[in-house]
């Protein structure tokens, strides 16, 4: 049979013949070899098996009795259309195909079509795959996309929207048709939209499960032009059509607004902690003054019970300074925090013994530092935070000579600092308690102290986006732990 060219293609040996079949019946998917008249001229078991004949009864049907009725005719047209222009490609590209089997029924297939030159002519090579399981496994998808309680879209990477479930068009106020084969930008508020179109392309070259705009606050668009703020897990999703991102969104409105709430309330609360405890000064001070000069000026001149009682109000005086003034500190770690910069904790620490050396020497302590780091921190706060952590271990020491050891390792993108002693250790049990305020964990007097200095250390750390914990062996001594952002490094 001459070629569309004039050239008669070469005729195929039978012992090429022999080894196609060989091949074609050891392949997994159905193969069809199908002529210029439509003819199966071969069928592979797989081919039977898939649309329910037996062996050889494939043989000499034309291929449109393996087509729905609804389709032969267009399928003829395509036959028309391949033998004009034969080059190896798939077969109904963007549309669902079906093949019929035997007993009438239909089955969602794939084909791949290949020009193929025998000793008869021109041929057609048929490979067919079923995607009954792969259609099946696609509705139970949807399903579970259906059913998810967060709205949820899939988006290919033409940045268009080709699915999406009740929950998104609840969310975003739009009919499911208004939304597919939409881009994506029209849920996008206007002034994010030019950078939207970068942010999806680099998620598809580089694509992996993860948070959308960590760090950053993002918002959706309704069709009424309001905005609403969400949180976005983007997931990749690798299908046979290419690759989509499957985005699961949560609208956070209630959240926000409960931490709105909170955050004016902890203001609020700061500021009447900060002008309570300011304007409490100077009445204290007076009272406390007062006490001491009573007490200097009548102390023998009395009974034993006046003096005892002038000593208790002394006492009381100068313990609530102390509580005063610890509550200021407390309320000036949120209210009058200096902005994060880089920081040298050695010289830190340095400054912090220095002012120390007293402390130190009465005790009888030693205290070693390693090499510390340079950090991202409120330097006076960092100085506050060292001299309570240090403070304690000289404080809440044995019999024994306290040793101090101050430490820093790094940890991904943070540095972890441990302040280690061989004091008289912390219960298990005490675990959160030491944090609250104005906990003590001892009699009033047995140490000095209005027990918020804890408190304080771990309003700084949390303050500078870090944790505070700590590891004890009760009689054997204490290791507080706090984390502190690495300096980023400069490019």
């Amino acid at each position: 049979m001459a070629h569309e060219t004039g050239r008669v293609p070469p005729a195929t040996p039978p012992a090429a013949d022999d080894a196609f079949k060989l091949i074609a019946e050891a392949a997994p998917s159905a193969m069809l070899l199908v002529d210029r008249q439509g003819r199966i001229t071969f069928a592979n078991r797989a081919a039977e098996r898939l649309f329910g004949y037996g062996p050889g009864q494939l043989l000499d049907l034309t291929v449109d009795q393996l087509v729905p009725e609804r389709s032969v005719g267009i399928h003829a047209q395509h036959v028309d259309a391949f033998f004009a222009a034969p080059r190896a490609r798939a077969m109904g590209a963007g549309r669902d195909l079906y093949g019929r089997r035997h007993d009438g029924t239909e089955v969602p297939i794939e084909i791949g079509l290949n020009p193929i030159h025998t000793a008869q002519g021109l041929c057609t090579l048929a490979a067919v795959v079923d995607l009954s399981e792969r259609r099946r496994a696609e509705a139970r998808f949807r399903l579970v996309v259906e059913a998810s309680p967060n709205a949820m879209l899939m988006v290919d990477a033409h940045r268009r929207i080709v699915l999406l479930n009740r929950r998104a068009e609840e969310m975003f106020g739009y009919r499911r048709h208004e939304l597919l084969g939409q881009e994506v930008e029209r849920l996008v508020p206007e002034r994010f939209r030019p950078r939207h179109p970068h942010d999806v392309h680099a998620f598809f070259d580089a694509p992996q499960t993860r948070a959308m705009g960590a760090g950053r606050d993002l918002f959706g668009l309704r069709s009424d032009g309001t905005e609403i703020p969400i949180e976005i897990g983007l997931n990749p999703i690798d299908t046979p059509e290419g690759a989509f991102t499957l985005a699961s969104i949560i609208d956070i409105t209630e959240r926000k607004q409960r931490e709105d709430d909170l955050r004016r309330s902890n203001a609020e609360l700061e500021q009447f902690a900060y002008v309570a405890s300011h304007d409490l000064q100077e009445p204290f001070r007076m009272v406390a003054s007062y006490a001491e000069l009573l007490g200097e000026r009548y102390r023998g001149r009395l009974d034993d019970r006046a003096d005892r009682y002038i000593g208790y109000a002394v006492d009381g005086a100068r313990r609530m300074q102390r509580l005063v003034k610890d509550l200021l500190a407390y309320s000036h770690v949120g209210s009058q925090g200096a902005p994060l910069a880089p920081v040298d904790a050695a010289a830190v620490l340095r400054d912090v013994l220095d002012a120390m050396r007293p402390a130190v020497r009465d005790s009888g302590a030693s205290i070693s530092a390693d090499d510390l780091p340079w950090v991202l921190a409120d330097d006076v706060q960092l100085r506050q935070l060292f001299q309570n952590l240090v403070g304690n271990a000289l404080k809440f020491r044995t019999e024994a000579v306290p040793l101090v050891t101050v430490s820093a390792r790094r940890s991904g993108d943070r540095w972890v600092f441990a302040v280690a002693d061989n004091g008289i250790g912390i219960e298990a049990q005490y675990g959160t308690r030491v944090f609250q305020m104005f906990q003590r964990l001892h009699p009033q007097g047995a140490y000095e102290g209005s027990g918020i200095g804890l408190a304080i250390a771990q309003r700084i750390v949390e303050r500078h986006g870090g944790r505070i914990w700590f590891d004890s062996t009760p009689g054997a001594g204490t290791t507080f732990f706090f984390t502190l952002a690495a300096v980023p490094e400069t490019r």
